[in-house]
C-alpha cells in the first residue's frame, strides 16, 4: 500500500531569544506561522523490503534522517513492528529555518496517528524536535515559547499570501546560537516587552498595515556574514510586501503580502535578489 502525504512548514513571523538554560538551550519566544504544500512523502506500508527505507530526492540530508527517529517513537507506543519505505521530495534544504525535516516527522506522525496506530501520545513529539510539536497541530498561527514546548494558538486572521527565498548559503542551528551568545552576552528581552511587540505585530498584519522589517535576534548575524540581506529585503519592500523577515535561525528569507488589491508587477524584482536559488509561494 502507498500513501501520500503533504509536509508542513513552518516560518518564525518574529523570533526572540528570552534567555539561555544551563543545559545550554535557549529560551525562545516566537510566532509560528503554518503553511503547506511544497515537500511530499511517499509511504509504503509494509515495505516491499525487509528493513525501514527512507530516500531523499533534490536536497541531500546530512547525518541521520529524523524520519528514523520518529518510527523508533511511533513503535514504543505500539505502531506495528514491520518494515517502512518512505520517497521524501523535498522542496527546502536543511538549515534554511523553515522546519522541513520538522515537517516531514509531523506529516508521517498525523498518518500514524490518524491510520495506523490511534493511541499515538502526544508527548511523544517534543522528543523528537522542537518544531516538532506545533507542525503536529492543525493551528496555523500560535506563539510559541520555551523550547518549542509552551503552545499558544492565535485566534487573529491573517489575510495574507507569501513567498519563501532560499538562498545559495546556509545557517547552521549551532554554529546560530553560538554566535547570538557572544552578541546578546545575556542581555535579553523580558518576556513581556516581547508580548507587546508581537500584539503590535499582530494588530498590524491583521488590518492590512505595513509592517516592515519583522524582529528577529538573528538578523544582524546573518546581514554582517552576508550583506546580500539587505538588497533582499530592499527588493521585498518594493515589491509590496506588507512584512518581511528571516525565518528561525536559518537562511530563508519571507515576504507576507495582502490577498487583495496586488498589482501584478509589484513582484517582477523578486527574481533578480542576489544570492537566491529558489522561490516558494502560497497563497
Amino acid at each position: 500500500m502507498e500513501c501520500h502525504l503533504s509536509s508542513p512548514l513552518k516560518l518564525n513571523l518574529t523570533l526572540r531569544v528570552t534567555g539561555q538554560r544551563p543545559g545550554g538551550f535557549h529560551n525562545l519566544d516566537s510566532l509560528f506561522f503554518r503553511f503547506q504544500g511544497h515537500e511530499t512523502m511517499t509511504v509504503r506500508f509494509p515495505a516491499p523490503g525487509k528493513t525501514d527505507l527512507v530516500r531523499v530526492y533534490n536536497y541531500a540530508v546530512n547525518g541521520q534522517n529524523i524520519i528514523f527517529k520518529v518510527l523508533d517513537a511511533l513503535r514504543k507506543e505500539g505502531f506495528p513492528d514491520i518494515p517502512v519505505e518512505i520517497d521524501i521530495d523535498k522542496a527546502v534544504p536543511p538549515g534554511t529555518g523553515l522546519g522541513s525535516g520538522s515537517g516531514n516527522a509531523a506529516a508521517l506522525i498525523g498518518w500514524a496517528r490518524r491510520f495506523v496506530c490511534p493511541g499515538i501520545l502526544e508527548d511523544m513529539e517534543g522528543s523528537i524536535g522542537a518544531d516538532v510539536p506545533f507542525l503536529c497541530n492543525p493551528f496555523g498561527l500560535a506563539r510559541v515559547r520555551g523550547i518549542g514546548e509552551k503552545i499558544k494558538p492565535v485566534s487573529v486572521h491573517l489575510p495574507v499570501s507569501g513567498c519563501v527565498m532560499i538562498p545559495r548559503w546556509r545557517s547552521g542551528t549551532t554554529e546560530a546560537y553560538r554566535a547570538l551568545d557572544k552578541e546578546m552576552k545575556g542581555n535579553w528581552l523580558a518576556e513581556k516587552q516581547v508580548e507587546a511587540e508581537t500584539e503590535r505585530i499582530l494588530a498590524g498584519l491583521a488590518s492590512g498595515e505595513k509592517v516592515g522589517l519583522l524582529p528577529n535576534d538573528f538578523i544582524p548575524g546573518l546581514v554582517k556574514a552576508h550583506p546580500e540581506y539587505g538588497n533582499i529585503f530592499s527588493i521585498l519592500e518594493g515589491s509590496g510586501a506588507l512584512a518581511w523577515g528571516l525565518s528561525g535561525s536559518g537562511s530563508a528569507v519571507f515576504a507576507l503580502y495582502a490577498k487583495k488589491n496586488r498589482d501584478a508587477d509589484d513582484g517582477k524584482d523578486l527574481y533578480k535578489a542576489p544570492g537566491i536559488e529558489r522561490i516558494l509561494f502560497w497563497e
